[in-house]
């Protein structure tokens, strides 16, 4: 990658439809100049709290403030040490805040972060939160599952694919806090090709929605839009959980449906705090200052832990068009508060988009439907929680 790639990005975060607080927490830092790119690159981080009443919020604040702060500020070092380096003393540190006050027990929290350097795309992470790759048609789980499902598949106990019911889902085996020392995976540095997208979530979405439902918003949508769609998309299946997602595209959006020549995405800034590219000049300048540094690490084979294709295909926007129309189903029946003409409206373009064979404005119709039921879905809630999860 260079320091003058354009990068967009977005996030967002929900409490979904059954908790009272946030326990999730996201954290998006850029390097503030050139030298900082060099040396440490930008940060994108998630983190899914644990811990009875405010001590799980409090543990994920606690890594997306100090993980990418320390990593930041270490002046010696890989990157991948220093991530490392910056998880352990976040560990160390939720550890001795829970060791100390009785009510602080149980207190931890999952992380999982995404590096953009020189030399690639570097991935560490502890516990479940997870790191995606959509390139094309096709998402990578670039993390690992430090559950206990996840471990019992690596063991060869459990099939991949394979249902069991008396092995629960969510029970996770490595996470920052609960023990002094703590083990960090790092995964990279891989190769950065231009129109990359990255995804970092919570298990409050990678929980109630497919992979392949999380490639295409995210292949095919502004991060912005992705975000938007898959939260709600999220919650329409029940909101169990907390839900947080960061979206990261490499290189500038253009919007097919659009006359716009480009979105309004942010380029990384350079060293004048402009967003600029470079001439031929610069890059000859640039060449000749870089002589004589240390070659960056190589790029690893890429070895993702698991992959889907994620086409935007008639089954697709079947399967999503017959959810919505099950909560639209459960809206009329319950009166939910909703604004029945711009539903009638978006139906209307959807079927025009549809029939016309534009998938990616029938599916952005489709994404506009969820967010406008997620919405509405929120308010109709009743105080133990939504109606029962569609699926």
């Amino acid at each position: 990658m260079n320091w003058d790639d354009v990068i967009i990005e977005a996030a967002a975060t929900d409490t979904g439809m059954r908790r009272t607080n946030n326990q999730d927490s996201h954290a998006m830092v850029r390097a503030s100049n050139e030298e900082s790119w060099r040396q440490r690159g930008h940060v994108y981080l998630v983190a899914d709290g644990m811990g009875a009443h405010a001590v799980g919020e409090l543990a994920s604040k606690m890594a997306c403030d100090l993980i990418p702060h320390n990593y930041m500020k270490a002046r010696s070092g890989t990157p991948a040490e220093a991530i490392v380096k910056a998880f352990r003393e976040v560990s160390s540190l939720i550890h001795s805040r829970a060791s100390a006050n009785r009510d602080f027990q149980g207190m931890g929290t999952t992380s999982s972060a995404l590096l953009l350097l020189p030399a690639g795309a570097l991935v560490a992470h502890v516990g479940d939160s997870r790191v995606y790759r959509v390139r094309g048609d096709v998402i990578d789980q670039l993390s690992f599952d430090h559950s206990l499902v996840w471990e019992l598949i690596k063991r060869n106990h459990l099939a991949p694919g394979q249902t069991n019911h008396s092995i629960p889902k969510n029970v996770i085996t490595r996470s920052l806090g609960p023990e002094l020392e703590v083990e960090v995976d790092v995964e990279g540095p891989l190769e950065v090709r231009l129109g990359d997208v990255f995804l970092l979530c919570s298990d409050g979405l990678s929980g109630p929605v497919t992979d392949p439902e999380m490639g295409v918003f995210a292949a095919n949508y502004h991060p912005r839009e992705a975000c938007k769609y898959l939260i709600n998309l999220a919650n329409l299946r029940g909101g169990l959980d907390n839900i947080t997602v960061v979206i990261v595209r490499i290189g500038s959006w253009i919007d097919p449906d659009s006359t716009e020549s480009a979105s309004p995405g942010r380029a990384v800034l350079g060293s004048a705090g402009k967003s600029r590219s470079p001439g031929l000049w610069e890059r000859v300048a640039a060449a000749v200052k870089n002589r004589g540094r240390s070659p960056a690490p190589a790029v690893v084979e890429d070895h993702p832990h698991r992959t889907s294709p994620c086409p935007l295909d008639e089954p697709m926007i079947q399967q999503l068009d017959d959810l919505s129309r099950a909560v639209q189903d459960q809206a009329v029946a319950q009166a939910w508060s909703l604004d029945w003409t711009a539903l009638a409206t978006l139906r209307r373009q959807f079927a025009d988009a549809r029939s016309g064979g534009n998938r990616r404005s029938a599916l952005r119709k489709l994404g506009e439907i969820i967010a406008l039921l997620g919405q509405a879905a929120r308010f109709a809630r009743k105080p133990a929680g939504p109606a029962s999860p569609v699926h």
